[in-house]
């Protein structure tokens, strides 16, 4: 590939830090943030490129928090090099692939038995993760101060809306009633024990490395917020699609090993999670919806279909303990996701 993607400051750094001058550049694939990733090779030693349409909050984000993160010995790439004025920032190379290559191999719909014996191994890196913070919040008062609040909850409720509802399901007329489960999903989710959370834990954001150890990249919109919110994520994940058996498994195996979930039965642990796990779906399939009808990324049109199947599941389990939700709000879901 043609290396002037590599601006001249990080071939400069390159040179001096053992990579000849013809080290070959590669293409990774990238989501949906409109940030590009490249792998730069040579000889036995390789790294990865990221390079950013600007120096905007996330890339500022980013570089920041991979610092404090590495502080805090957290799973995040090592950050070699940033250069500014080309928007680029050198990191670490994680590796080829991700929890998803790992567990749905060659792109295979039905996820492999990988699932058995990865998924327990990232759910006790989400637990370091979590567990730290109360230290690291106390010494960042940044990211103490990024609350994932009432308002950025009803953001994401009010974004499912706008481009699944109404753009994608030809919803032209919202009911009151829903706007206010909205408003009260946002509430519970706002009120459950705060810890730093990832907020877009799913599993193409998960690597597995070579070594077999687990790593997070894509953190720049980490914030302080529900601890139910990145396992959620995590368990519902349409990429994957684990069966509801599965995400029972799983998320006792983290309730019954995460220390901060002690003050909760575990009925009322599941109903705080299906409450953060109504919330994280639904913002994913707004976003499936903008990016593949308004971004244009086509890819993430397939995803609807299984976010759907998700959802409809959620909200079976949220029915069994939802005693003043309005029949009207169960009644508008099920028709909008059948």
């Amino acid at each position: 590939m043609n290396t002037e993607i590599v601006s001249s400051a990080v071939k400069e750094f390159l040179l001096s830090h053992g990579y000849a001058a013809d080290f070959e550049v590669s293409s990774i694939a990238g989501a949906g943030s409109g940030r590009k990733y490249y792998r730069i090779a040579s000889g036995d030693r390789a790294c990865v490129l990221q390079v950013s349409a600007s120096v905007d909050d996330d890339f500022k984000h980013f570089v920041d928090f991979s610092k404090t993160f590495a502080e805090y010995g957290l799973p995040v790439p090592r950050v070699y090099f940033v250069d500014e004025a080309s928007c680029s920032v050198l990191q670490e190379d994680l590796g080829a692939h991700n929890l998803l290559d790992n567990i749905c191999p060659a792109g295979n719909a039905k996820h492999s038995g990988n699932v058995r014996i990865l998924y327990p191994e990232v759910i006790d890196t989400l637990i370091k993760w979590q567990q730290v913070s109360r230290s690291l919040f106390s010494s960042h008062s940044d990211l103490w101060l990024r609350r994932f609040d009432f308002a950025a909850l009803k953001w994401e409720t009010d974004y499912f809306t706008e481009h699944f509802l109404k753009a994608h399901c030809g919803c032209e007329q919202i009911p009151e009633s829903v706007r206010n489960f909205y408003s009260m999903l946002a509430l519970s989710v706002d009120a459950q024990p705060k810890v730093l959370m990832h907020r877009d834990f799913q599993s193409q954001n998960i690597m597995v490395k070579p070594d077999s150890e687990i790593a997070f990249v894509d953190y720049q919109g980490a914030r302080r917020g529900s601890m139910f919110y990145d396992l959620a994520s995590l368990l519902w994940d349409p990429y994957v699609g684990l069966s509801l058996e599965e995400v029972k498994d799983f998320f006792e195996y983290w309730r019954t090993s995460f220390r901060g979930t002690k003050t909760y039965t575990q009925e009322d642990a599941w109903e705080a999670f299906i409450h953060a796990s109504l919330q994280r779906v639904m913002q994913a399939m707004g976003a499936y919806c903008k990016l593949s009808k308004v971004n244009g990324i086509q890819k993430f049109e397939q995803y609807i279909e299984p976010g759907k199947k998700q959802l409809k599941v959620i909200f079976g389990e949220f029915k069994k303990f939802a005693k003043v939700t309005s029949p009207e709000v169960f009644e508008f879901m099920d028709k909008a996701l059948a």
